[in-house]
C-alpha cells in the first residue's frame, strides 16, 4: 500500500468533490506526472474501484444532494464562494474515509503490480551522477561511474571521470558563457572550476557558473547543500548567491545549505566570509566555528559558534546527527536516498536524534538505528517511508 503526505492527500479530496483551484490543479497533475503508478492509482479513483467501495458510509455522501439540501433549507444564493466552502467542508468530512479508500484500492493491486512496484522501488543509496546544462542548450548526463571528455563551451573542454568534473584554468577573454549543474536526489557531485575552487555538491542541490571566471571577480548562484574550497586569489573576490543572500569568500572552506524552507544556513570551516542580506544592507563578518542563519520570511540573520563536524560530515560519508529534529533527518535521508517519508502523527517530526552513521549504508540499517533510540516504527512501501508511534 502507497502512502502520500497531508499536502497530496488533501489535493486528492478536493479534486474529488470539485474543489481543486487553478493552482491546486497543476500541483496534483505535476505530482501525478512523476511516477506513473500514481496515475494508474489516480485511473482507479476516476474509475470508482478504490474509494467508497464496500464502505457504506462513504456511499451515503453525494455532493450534490448535500449540496442541494443545504440550499433549500438555508434558502442562500448558489455561488462559487458558497459552493467552494461547501466543497472544502465535505473534503474536511471526507479525511479519514479517503485514506480507507486507499488503502483499500492499494491492497487489491493484483499480484504482477505488486511484483513490478517492488522492482521499481528498490531503494539504494546516492552515487555519484549529475546533469549539466549547457549555454547552448545542450544537455549532459554524467556519472563517476563512466569517463568522458566534454565541449562544455567553444574551444572549452572538461573531463569528467570518477572524481568529478575539471574545468581548466582559465581567464574569460570575451562574453562569459555559464553551465549548469545539476545534482538529482540520491545523487552527489564534485566540480573543480577555472579558478581551482573545489564545489561538492550534496543531492538536491544547483550550481550555476561560468566556463571561465572574468579578470575582475568571480561569482556563481547556487541553492541546495554544498561544501566549498574557495581558491585563494586577493585579485578577484569570490561571491556565491544563494536567493537573497550574498556570501564574500575570502579563500575559504564552508558549507551551505538551503533545504531548510525559508532559510540559508552557512556554516565557516575555515578562512573568512562577508554575508549580505538585502533587507540589512550591511556585511555580517563570519568566523571559523560559527554558523550564520538567515530567515528570509522574518529577514533575521543569526550567528552563533557550533561544532563545526556534524555539518559537514556529509561530505565524508557519513550521516551526523547532534540532536537533530525527526524532520530534519528525514528530508537529509529523503533526498540522499531518493524516497518520501509520510507522517502518520505529525508530532513525530519534533522528536530527537543524536548519532553517527555510514551514509552509504542500506536505509533499513540506518532506520532501525534511528527507531532504537527514538521508539518510532518505520515501515517502507515502494519509495515511501512511514513514520508511526
Amino acid at each position: 500500500m502507497k502512502h502520500y503526505d497531508d499536502n497530496i492527500i488533501r489535493l486528492i479530496q478536493l479534486y474529488l468533490v470539485g474543489g481543486l483551484s487553478k493552482e491546486e490543479e497543476v500541483k496534483l497533475e505535476e505530482w501525478l506526472r512523476q511516477d506513473p503508478s500514481r496515475e494508474k492509482f489516480m485511473r482507479g479513483i476516476r474509475e470508482g474501484q478504490n474509494v467508497g467501495q464496500n464502505f457504506s458510509t462513504f456511499e451515503n455522501v453525494n455532493k450534490d444532494l448535500a449540496w442541494g439540501s443545504v440550499v433549500r433549507k438555508g434558502k442562500i444564493e448558489i455561488n462559487r464562494s458558497h459552493r467552494l466552502a461547501w466543497y472544502k467542508f465535505v473534503a474536511a468530512v471526507m479525511v479519514p474515509l479517503m485514506i480507507i479508500g486507499a488503502a483499500y484500492y492499494m491492497r487489491n493491486y493484483t499480484a504482477s503490480d505488486q511484483q513490478q512496484s517492488v522492482e521499481i522501488a528498490e531503494i539504494t543509496p546516492g552515487k555519484g551522477k549529475a546533469i549539466l546544462r549547457l549555454n547552448d542548450n545542450r544537455v549532459i548526463e554524467l556519472s563517476t561511474e563512466q569517463e568522458k571528455q566534454l565541449d562544455v563551451a567553444k574551444g572549452v573542454a572538461v573531463k569528467s571521470d570518477a572524481s568529478g568534473m575539471v574545468y581548466p584554468e582559465q581567464v574569460a577573454a570575451g562574453e562569459t558563457e555559464y553551465n549548469v549543474l545539476e545534482v538529482p536526489r540520491g545523487g552527489e557531485y564534485t566540480v573543480t572550476l577555472s579558478d581551482g575552487t573545489m564545489v561538492y555538491l550534496n543531492s538536491g542541490s544547483i550550481l550555476r557558473y561560468p566556463v571561465a571566471f572574468g579578470a575582475d571577480s568571480r561569482e556563481v548562484s547556487f541553492s541546495g547543500e554544498a561544501y566549498f574550497e574557495v581558491a585563494k586569489d586577493a585579485e578577484r573576490p569570490f561571491y556565491v548567491v544563494v536567493d537573497d543572500v550574498k556570501i564574500k569568500v575570502y579563500g575559504t572552506s564552508f558549507n551551505v545549505n538551503t533545504h531548510y524552507t525559508g532559510k540559508v544556513q552557512t556554516v565557516l570551516v575555515e578562512g573568512k566570509i562577508g554575508i549580505e542580506t538585502p533587507v540589512s544592507g550591511k556585511e555580517y563578518e563570519v568566523s571559523p566555528g560559527q554558523m550564520a542563519l538567515y530567515n528570509s520570511q522574518e529577514q533575521t540573520m543569526n550567528i552563533n559558534s557550533v561544532d563545526v563536524r556534524p555539518y559537514v560530515a556529509w561530505k565524508d560519508r557519513v550521516f551526523a546527527f547532534e540532536k537533530m529534529s525527526l524532520e530534519d533527518i528525514m528530508t537529509t535521508l529523503s533526498l540522499w536516498y531518493d524516497v518520501d517519508v509520510f507522517y502518520q502523527t505529525s508530532s513525530l517530526r519534533s522528536l530527537h536524534f543524536t548519532g553517527y552513521l555510514g551514509r552509504y549504508e542500506d536505509i533499513s540499517t540506518i532506520l532501525d538505528a534511528i527507531s532504537g533510540v527514538t521508539r518510532v516504527n518505520f515501515t517502507v512501501k515502494g519509495r515511501t517511508v512511514i513514520v508511526s508511534e
